[in-house]
């Protein structure tokens, strides 16, 4: 059954969408909000109001689906983003998604046949799309059917084709007459004194060179897939680039999940977002400069001051957080993916705090501080152990494990706790037992 493999796909597979049910909440919310000056919540209001039934019409009867899985997601998303058109990412595998699927499995020369989706044919559709969303598409300038075979090139060791380079239009040239300015004679050197060599000029003077995250996970990516597949803990020997893979891992998750939740905001382009997107990171401009300077435990709370002030409920907020999250990733705009991480992670949300340790370890969008980067790990690993909703691949306990070893190691300490033999272990000491009448006991009816 289709939906049995799905449900049993491998980690390299799993990294993508939230939940159904979370993803269902996180629309509902998204729609119910308006962003900063109200205009993302008029078109997602005028969106709803398009929805509502009509008066005085017989309502709507709704019928029973196919049960949607989170993995029916990813397949959908991916195979879209290479041109097979399976329709809208709902998670139900129907006869579109079949059709999509045996278009993929005809350009890559697989046995065609929608209802048998072998392991590695999902596998290899989902590294794909993960390596073209980090860096893939902008390296060859390709996307859709092209893209993908560009990816089993890269796989099979043939060189990749440079994107072409983007000439802008050039105005037409004009003849510009001015005034004759009369002409000056050099002046000679003094005896003995050397002529001043012409200034050679810098046109990076006053530019502070800045790295780009996207091409960063396209080169990891393709280390990924040098290795044979992501680094696990039985794998993992280089906590520095297990980190930065799910680094990556992360960016195209948040980038997915807010693709996903832009699909629900009408009337506004992608540029108007991006505009919003840009004012919301202004709200928290002065708290992305102080994340290289201070720890979490004095930063978030003048974020969740900030945030609660803005006026915004809470959920809006948060949804409005994931979009510019997204946004920022897919820009290449780490002040307004540093922001978006903050306010989530303020808003209740501390598994967040990860993109933070990642920033501050590797240096995007703010200053290089190990330290600090250790500091928003810890706090979002804790909450993570202690039962936190997972921002990142949910129902994958085993990344938390991954990210808990792979700072530990960079911490100096072990990666996992050795065994003690039995013949060392130190006897436990049996309590003993204290009177019934030692303490009072209080028995409090709830």
């Amino acid at each position: 059954m289709f939906a049995k493999f799905l449900t049993s796909a491998s980690l390299i597979a799993a990294i993508a969408l939230v939940p159904a049910e979370r993803a269902e909440a996180d629309a509902a919310e998204f729609l119910g909000g308006a962003l900063i000056g109200g205009v993302i919540g008029h078109a997602l209001a005028q969106g709803n109001r398009n929805t509502r039934p009509v008066t005085g019409t017989a309502p709507r009867v709704v019928r029973p689906g196919i049960p949607a899985t989170q993995q029916g997601r990813e397949t959908q998303l991916a195979l879209n983003y290479f041109g097979f058109n399976a329709g809208s990412v709902d998670g139900q595998i129907g006869n579109g998604t079949r059709a999509a699927i045996e278009r993929y499995q005809r350009a890559m020369g697989y046995p065609v046949n929608g209802r048998e989706f072998s392991n590695y044919q999902f596998e290899y559709l989902m590294d794909a799309y993960y390596w073209g969303q980090n860096g893939g598409a902008q390296q060859t300038g390709m996307s859709g059917q092209p893209l993908l075979f560009a990816y089993r090139d890269s796989r099979e060791g043939r060189p990749l084709p440079a994107a072409a380079p983007q000439f802008a239009p050039q105005p037409p040239a004009t003849t510009v007459i001015v005034n004759p300015q009369p002409q000056i004679a050099p002046v000679a050197p003094a005896p003995g004194v050397l002529a001043a060599a012409p200034a050679v000029p810098n046109l990076f003077a006053n530019s502070a060179p800045t790295a780009s995250l996207a091409n960063t996970c396209n080169g990891v990516m393709l280390q990924t897939s040098t290795n044979g597949g992501y680094v696990t803990l039985a794998t993992m020997r280089d906590p520095d680039f297990t980190l930065s893979e799910q680094f990556c891992v992360a960016r195209t998750y948040a980038m997915a999940q807010g693709e996903q939740l832009m699909q629900n905001i009408n009337g506004l382009s992608p540029a108007q977002i991006t505009d919003q997107c840009g004012q919301f990171a202004q709200l928290f401009s002065s708290q992305i400069d102080q994340a290289s300077l201070t720890g979490p435990t004095q930063l978030t709370p003048q974020v969740t001051t900030i945030a609660l002030g803005s006026g915004m409920p809470p959920a809006d907020l948060s949804a409005t957080a994931r979009v510019c999250l997204s946004v920022g990733y897919a820009q290449d705009n780490m002040r307004m993916a540093v922001g978006s991480a903050l306010a989530l992670t303020a808003m209740g949300e501390p598994a967040y705090g990860e993109l933070l340790g990642h920033h501050l370890r590797e240096g995007f969008g703010t200053t290089t501080r190990p330290d600090l980067a250790m500091q928003w790990y810890n706090t979002s690993l804790s909450a993570l152990e202690q039962g936190a909703q997972p921002a990142f691949m949910p129902g994958q306990p085993e990344r938390t494990q991954l990210l808990r070893a792979a700072t530990m190691q960079l911490q100096g300490a072990p990666a996992m706790p050795t065994p003690v033999p039995a013949a060392q272990q130190v006897p436990v000491p049996v309590p003993v037992p204290v009177p019934q009448n030692a303490l009072p006991m209080f028995n409090v009816t709830q």
